[in-house]
């Protein structure tokens, strides 16, 4: 691969444009005059990867890992979108534009821009236009004169002829307002699909006869791409996984009591597309459900039917028959505030539990959270090191049991080392300087939270004398560990009787539990795992050793969480549903 230089850049590019030997086609070109300004499309039949350009331009949605395309380059790029993207660096608001340098990484292309599509619920034809406008916009004024790209979009179920439309539309649009000194010349579309490949091209032939390419003159072109060189090995942290699918949740004030849940599921794969419904139901009837999680009767198979009449509730039947085909996956569940409340892990779509067949993991539908700031450097260390903070304010029984539980199952452990922050030691400088100190992988945080519901970012955990540390906090902080996980430890460690519960008892617990998990969110950190109610000794054993070891065999967090959810039903115990994760199911702590 040449040095990126200039002369080098000019020599390889036109190298690509005048060779025809193995792995390509010679150029098939049908020219339709209309008006000065020429426009060379290419159509490619194979990986965007061996496309020579300039640049690559893919698109994204936020809260979903790129794959695909993007995922054939970044393996090449040893990670780096996987990487910026679990670290929520890429917005991927609708329009918005993120250049990514390719240095000097096998990878043809001197740049990768992003194009954000936004929320894909919420993804049209006038965000698909805007996003290829923005684009062109970029190149041009940064006078980069050709590019590759795919259906940006299409992704989302939108289908050939209407995707092409609207770029085609967007790309010419952006040329006539910002392109005045016509540098950009070329576009190649990339296709590895020979069936969609032989529709781009019928379409694209089409759509250069009609008054939509107004002021060009196209000269369209085909290739064929030579077979993709092999990747280099991309680390285990980073490493390619199956595709999950993705579900949009937001809840609505409907009036007269009423809330509406809308929901939109995006499905993997080739043929992924979108499935959108919405419910109306009684505020109060949602309330009521879930106080039963609160009753000491609740046991496993009270448990499954909750979850069985909750499906129906919050979503519609053309997401849920969506799901019931989808148990092979796991479910990415992205939802703004009102719908955090709901117990979505105890969810069950047609006799089976998306939290226990292939994992369930949250995502908040929130702007401005923060970049999540863990230092890679401990995901290379062989060791798990590990805060244990244990009932800061000394009220607590519940939280001095946990903490000596999580002493007693790490004692004498060689591969995980525990520090311990007990009662009055855990004040609040000494948090503060815990949590940014770059010598941890793991906050076990066994104690009072703090709440705030009408500004998030101020909850946060209580230390020793009653100041909490809040993700406001934590949001000026660096180097924070990978994971919080945060114990819901109250007077005792067994579910209090239905009556002593206060009214509304059980959905204010899971407002609290996903209103910490904000607060860590906003403040920084990568992945948060806690518990709605107070888990039983013998389950949150099992749990934590199965958990914990997970993590240390290289295990993603998902598939560890997953594992230890299984363990504690196989004790035939509802606290496998008490566990909550937000941030990326793909996360690992240790690539060893």
């Amino acid at each position: 691969m040449p040095k990126k230089d200039d002369k080098a850049r000019g020599t390889r590019h036109a190298a690509g444009r005048k060779r025809s030997g193995a792995g390509r086609t010679r150029p098939r070109r049908a020219v339709v005059p209309h008006g000065a300004q020429r426009l060379d499309i290419r159509l490619a039949l194979g990986s965007i990867t061996e496309a020579d350009a300039q640049a690559y331009v893919l698109g994204m949605f936020p809260n979903v890992v790129p794959s695909g395309p993007a995922r054939a380059i970044d393996a090449r790029l040893g990670g780096a979108i996987a990487d910026f993207t679990a670290r929520r660096m890429f917005a991927a608001n609708a329009g918005e534009l993120f250049v990514l340098p390719t240095g000097r990484h096998p990878v043809r292309a001197d740049m990768i821009v992003f194009v954000g599509l936004g929320p894909f619920d919420r993804f049209n034809d006038q965000l698909q236009q805007l996003a290829a406008e923005n684009m062109v916009r970029l190149l041009a004024r940064t006078a980069i004169d050709d590019f590759a790209t795919v259906l940006i979009g299409s992704g989302s179920g939108r289908g050939v002829a209407g995707s092409l439309t609207n770029l085609v539309s967007g790309f010419l649009r952006g040329l006539r307002d910002a392109d005045r000194d016509r540098r950009v010349r070329r576009i190649t579309i990339c296709e590895t699909n020979r069936v969609r490949y032989r529709e781009i091209r019928r379409e694209i032939a089409r759509l250069a006869r009609t008054p939509l390419v107004e002021g060009f003159d196209i000269d369209l072109e085909e290739v064929r791409l030579p077979e993709p060189a092999a990747a280099p090995a991309v680390a285990r942290a980073l490493a390619e996984r199956e595709d999950p699918v993705y579900l949009i949740v937001r809840q609505t004030d409907a009036g007269r009591g009423k809330l509406e849940i809308q929901s939109a599921l995006l499905t993997a794969g080739a043929k992924a597309t979108v499935i959108s419904d919405r419910v109306q139901r009684g505020g109060r009837e949602l309330d009521e459900l879930l106080e039963e999680l609160a009753s000491p009767a609740l046991d496993c198979a009270a448990l499954e039917d909750f979850g069985g009449r909750l499906a129906p509730l919050v979503l519609g039947a053309r997401v849920l028959d969506a799901l019931a085909h989808l148990g092979d996956r796991h479910l990415v569940l992205v939802h703004d505030a009102p719908a955090s409340r709901m117990p979505w892990e105890t969810l069950r779509v047609a006799g089976r539990a998306p939290a226990l067949d292939k994992g369930l993991s949250r995502r908040y539908a929130a702007e401005n959270l923060s970049v999540a700031k863990w230092l890679a450097e401990r995901q290379r260390q062989p060791v798990l090191s590990v805060l244990l903070v244990v009932n800061p304010t000394g009220d607590l029984p519940g939280a001095e049991q946990e903490g000596d539980r999580v002493r007693r199952w790490f004692a004498g452990s060689a591969t995980i080392t525990l520090r311990e922050l007990r009662g009055a030691a855990a004040t609040r400088d000494v948090l503060r300087e815990a949590f940014s100190s770059g010598q941890y992988d793991v906050i076990h945080y066994a104690g009072h939270a703090f709440f705030d519901p009408a500004d998030p970012a101020q909850s946060g955990v209580v230390c020793h004398g009653g100041l909490a540390l809040t993700g406001a906090d934590l949001a000026g902080l660096g180097n924070l560990p990978s994971l919080v996980f945060f114990n819901a430890c109250e007077a005792g460690r067994v579910r209090a009787p239905h009556a002593a519960e206060p009214p509304h008892g059980m959905r204010k617990r899971i407002e609290r539990s996903a209103g910490l998990a904000e607060a860590f969110l906003r403040g920084g950190v990568a992945n948060y795992v806690g518990t709605y109610w107070p888990v039983g000794d013998a389950s949150a054993k099992c749990f934590a050793e199965t958990f914990y070891a997970g993590l240390m065999a290289g295990k993603p967090i998902g598939q560890a969480l997953c594992d230890g959810r299984t363990r504690v039903r196989d004790l035939d115990s509802v606290d496998w549903a008490d566990y909550i994760h937000y941030g990326s199911h793909g996360f690992v702590l240790k690539e060893t």
